[in-house]
């Protein structure tokens, strides 16, 4: 808050020799006095303390505080902190707060460590009306969302700059469940057993000190230069300013906990959101306007309610208080704050969230998440080089978890108070008692779905699996871990099917080419197992088990392979390998291999492959965390490729020689008001005269007896209905989430779907005993889901959705009965 002051009268002597001859030297003894008087002048007068909320006791943010008759004043920080002085003496303070009664509160001079305690209104923004005219908000809200690239710090060239972070885990008690003297001798008596504990420290709390780069566009590094968590010695993890939100609040949707919400400052949201000019705050010269928001009724979609507050220097946000309008199992709220550095660009101050589940771990007392993150030394105009920055986005010092006390004390905005120092003395103690440590490997383990005992590792995706063919299967897989060595691996695995009653076994050696890197190796791995034929040749992001569950036709294969795979120009992932199998269908199936020749027939598939698959994925983030690089995405396409040689005697091995390729790209489209448009397209080639195995089958996932909704395939289309040696199909989606309908306790999202493949065979008399068909006529199904009919309520932290919907083929391949061209899915997903 700038202040205007007057000095005090500065009497200097009136000699002109003494002025001419020490001009330097009263000049310096000026402003020294000038600024002892100022500094004087400005703390004659003085307030400190903290706003809280008279009921829940917690900090309120950006509250308005002002000298009666004055128009000097000041807000509370993040943290509900403030610090008011005046060169004139006052003795009373307003305090005012959006959503919360005005308090005029009776102060003395120089008073610190004040507790002023807000209670709520009465109303809340929703009983508001619009008067008749314009509303005077929009303005303010449109200059701001008109300059969103100006302020926002992504468009910026670059800069650097430092965060601590603050996170810490609390009970809370739930008292709007206590409504009978049973609930209230429940609660009493988790409060007698938790008081001690809940009081005296956190549950748990971790800090962190990162290093943060940008260079436009989109080039981003945070590097963990410090980390610590009560109970851990040896942290994985690291808490961060972008834990839960963004690191600015400018983009035209803005992510919580992987969901999308419209923006109140995108263009057009006069439109969408209800917008009230609560007050109107002065900082010198500029203007700071107090704007509350809220979707407006019977608006359909994913909206924020909250508070702006907007500086007319630039029309920048200085504050904003947001949290989903749609309440659920889990609670959120972010705060941000933003200061003008250099006197030229706006930028995060701090960062603040809570995620309250509000009945977890039991519907009387819940859990809350607190975090805190204060950006620090921002530099911009660093001239920073592109090969600064990689794939890995966020990364852990290798001394991130050794640093020492006076690194802390160094770093952290405020000292720990007592309740956070307990916590370091209370978890540490249980921590080393329980061996959080130790819990931690396995936990990180289990992302692999790997359990490491000493130094074997357990392979539970060896444990059992499903499908048609074998119904089920199970078996056991180990392998060495990191405890043995970080540079190489080996181990096997076994498994017996219950239908099919055979044994299938392999075993493997991996070396790791690069340190701490998991992209960087050359595997040796030889195998008697099954495989499904027909199956496209690139991988995708996720593994889908739905559709694997379904197979039922497979063929035997005895297999040698060497792989080399690595990571090239960032965003690139490549396999290189050399494969020998010997494959015997499984079913009922013949291969005529000379096409003038109907009586050689041949059951037993030799190949000699030299194969290259790879994944491209442009600007795609990874972080550091639990021993592992996860990916945070791209908003970019993702490419995926393969190419396959196949080539006779190669090696006295190879019975054929073909060529084929395959391809795919995917992206997902996020359209303001109108939901999300997913992509696929996908098409192969081969050439050659090779048995079916060697082909493509149609991407079906139509299987009797099965109805789970299978992304990415055709839904009314059989599992082999379809034979190709040249494809192309592509996959349509868009959903609507909850823009179409949505009421409090009812919520469907609905979602519509277009399916079309083309596909053609060169020699379709070779393959015997299959029953297939070819695709040069286009298959065509379309479709609509609709999920979210029916929520169960998961253990009070999130909600299991149930949907179904149903898929219609049409075109050349209907079926003359409308019955059988209609496939009938039901789909789940999680939800908060």
């Amino acid at each position: 808050m700038r202040q205007e002051h007057k000095l005090l009268p500065l009497f200097i002597f009136d000699t002109k020799h003494y002025i001419r001859k020490n001009i330097f030297v009263l000049r310096s003894s000026f402003l020294l006095l000038l600024c002892f008087l100022s500094e004087f002048s400005i703390a004659q007068y003085s307030v400190e303390g903290r706003v809280i909320d008279a009921d829940k006791k917690i900090p309120l943010a950006f509250v308005n505080i002002a000298i009666p008759g004055e128009q000097s004043g000041t807000s509370t920080d993040i943290d509900g902190k403030f610090k008011l002085s005046s060169s004139k003496e006052f003795s009373e303070l307003t305090f005012s707060y959006v959503g919360y009664e005005v308090l005029n509160y009776p102060v003395w001079k120089n008073s610190k460590n004040v507790i002023i305690e807000l209670q709520k209104r009465s109303y809340d923004l929703g009983e508001i009306e619009i008067l008749p005219g314009e509303n005077p908000a929009h303005r303010i809200i449109k200059l701001a969302s008109a300059n969103r690239d100006k302020n926002n710090p992504d468009k910026i060239d670059s800069y650097v700059c430092n965060t601590y972070s603050k996170t810490y885990w609390d009970l809370v008690y739930n008292r709007d469940e206590v409504r009978s003297k049973s609930d209230s001798a429940k609660v009493d008596s988790l409060k007698s057993q938790l008081r001690t504990f809940s009081e005296n420290s956190h549950l748990l709390m971790m800090e962190s000190v990162t290093e943060r780069k940008y260079l436009y566009p989109e080039n981003l590094k945070e590097t963990v230069t410090g980390t610590k968590v009560s109970g851990f010695k040896n942290p994985s993890f690291s808490t961060s300013a972008t834990d839960l939100q963004p690191f600015s609040f400018y983009d035209d949707h803005f992510m919580v906990l992987g969901k999308n919400y419209l923006n109140p400052i995108t263009s057009g949201s006069t439109s969408k959101y209800f917008f009230l000019l609560q007050d109107t705050l002065f900082q010198g010269k500029d203007s700071v306007f107090v704007i509350s928001y809220r979707p407006y009724k019977g608006k359909n979609f994913d909206g924020l309610e909250g508070v702006l507050y907007i500086n007319s220097n630039g029309y920048a946000i200085q504050n904003v208080i947001a949290a989903p309008y749609d309440k659920g199992l889990v609670d959120i709220k972010i705060q941000q704050q933003y200061s003008l550095v250099n006197g030229t660009q706006w930028f995060p101050e701090q960062l603040n969230y809570e995620l309250h589940y509000k009945k977890y771990p039991t519907k009387y007392v819940g859990m809350k998440l607190t975090g805190k993150s204060y950006i620090t030394n921002v530099s911009f105009g660093i001239p920073l080089k592109k090969k600064e920055f990689d794939e890995k986005t966020v990364v852990m010092a290798v001394d991130a978890t050794e640093k020492d006390e006076s690194y802390w004390a160094k770093h952290r905005i405020d000292t720990l108070d007592a309740r956070e120092k307990k916590t370091y003395v209370v978890i540490d103690s249980l921590g080393k008692k329980q061996h959080f440590d130790r819990t931690l490997k396995i936990f990180e383990a289990l992302f692999t779905l790997q359990i490491p005992i000493s130094i074997i590792s357990i392979d539970l995706n060896k444990i059992v699996a499903f499908n048609d063919h074998e119904v089920i299967r199970g078996g056991i897989g180990l392998h060495t871990n990191d405890r043995l060595s970080k540079w190489f691996s080996a181990g096997g695995y076994i498994g017996y099917g219950y239908k099919d009653s055979i044994t299938k076994y392999g075993f493997d050696v991996k070396f790791n080419l690069k340190k701490n890197s998991k992209d960087f190796y050359v595997k040796a791995l030889y195998s008697r197992d099954l495989a499904e034929p027909g199956k496209t040749q690139y991988f995708y992001t996720k593994y889908n088990f739905n559709r694997n569950s379904m197979t039922y036709r497979m063929d035997f294969i005895e297999q040698k392979e060497l792989s080399v795979n690595f990571r090239a120009f960032n965003y690139l992932t490549l396999n290189v390998a050399y494969n020998e199998s010997f494959r015997i269908p499984r079913f009922d199936y013949v291969f005529l291999p000379d096409r003038n020749d109907s009586t050689a027939t041949s059951i037993g598939f030799r190949s000699s492959e030299i194969r290259i698959k790879g994944r491209y994925a442009y600007k795609e983030r990874f972080i550091q965390s639990f021993g592992q690089m996860l990916s945070d995405g791209t908003k970019y396409p993702i490419i995926y490729f393969a190419y396959t040689e196949g080539i006779k005697d190669l090696n006295r091995f190879g019975n054929y020689d073909y060529r084929k390729i395959s391809a795919g790209i995917e992206k997902t489209f996020l359209i303001k008001n109108f939901g999300k448009t997913k992509v696929l397209a996908e098409a192969g080639y081969l050439n050659g005269n090779v048995p079916y195995s060697y082909l493509f089958n149609g991407n079906g996932s139509n299987s009797k007896g099965n109805y789970l909704y299978v992304d990415n395939t055709f839904q009314t289309m059989g599992l082999y209905e379809f034979l190709n040696d040249r494809y192309a199909n592509l996959f349509l989606s868009h959903d609507f989430g909850s823009l179409l309908f949505k009421r409090p306790k009812f919520q469907p999202q609905f979602v519509l779907f277009t399916n079309i493949g083309f596909g053609t065979l060169s020699y379709p008399k070779q393959h015997l005993n299959l029953g297939f068909k070819t695709m040069e006529k286009g298959f065509y199904e379309s479709g609509v889901l609709v999920n979210n009919l029916l929520r169960v309520n998961y253990y009070n932290i999130a909600y299991l959705g149930i949907g179904g919907g149903v898929f219609m083929r049409y075109g050349p391949y209907s079926e003359p009965d409308v019955e059988s061209n209609l496939a009938y899915k039901f789909s789940l997903v999680i939800t908060f």
